[in-house]
Formats: structure tokens, sequence, C-alpha cells
């Protein structure tokens, strides 16, 4: 097991108990979705969240290993997701827990 897949599981029983929380896929990856709509997800071995365009550009001036999610690769950045290497170090489950809250918000 990749330190990615240990750290999402973690993420996922961490919060199990919620009850619009549930499993999913995004891209064809495992995310977490709240009312069927993702805010976290395991993208090979990184986590990737939706945080919100104004959070996300508040991350990036502070952490610069992070970036803009882009799934396609072609610099077609998605604005409300950050992209975060675990060599970050970050608390994950505060970072799923805010963008569980921004997804639920914004549903």
């Amino acid at each position: 097991m990749t330190a990615a897949e240990t750290q999402f599981d973690a993420m996922t029983q961490a919060l199990d108990g919620a009850d619009d929380v549930t499993r999913g896929k995004l891209f064809g990856h495992p995310s977490l979705q709240v009312n069927g709509k993702a805010f976290a997800l395991r993208y090979h071995d990184d986590l990737v969240f939706k945080l919100g365009r104004g959070r996300v550009d508040d991350l990036l001036a502070t952490h610069p290993e992070a970036v803009r999610f882009d799934p396609s690769g072609k610099g077609r950045a998605m604005k409300d997701w950050l992209h975060v290497p675990l060599s970050l170090g970050a608390d994950w489950l505060a970072w799923a827990e805010s963008a569980r809250k921004f997804v639920h918000d914004h549903a």
C-alpha cells in the first residue's frame, strides 16, 4: 500500500461517521463525496482537495509545492481544487474536513 493510499484510507475512516460522506470515483480515482459531489481525491501518489478558489490561492502562496489540480495535464487547471503532494506533510484530515464543508455549503 502506498503512502497516498494509507493517508486516503485514514481520512476515509475518520469521516465514515459523517452522514453525508460517501465513497466514489472521480476521473477513475477513489474520492470522498458529500451529497454525491467529490471533495477529496486520491490521485496517483498525491491527494487533491476541493477548497474553493480563494482558499486555493491562499494555500498556493504559502505552499509552493502544491499546484492547482489539472487532471488533463494540458494547462486547464480546476480553480477550486488543490493538488497536494504527500511530501507537504500537512494535516490531511483538516484539509479533507475543510473541503467537505466547502462542497456541502456550495452544493
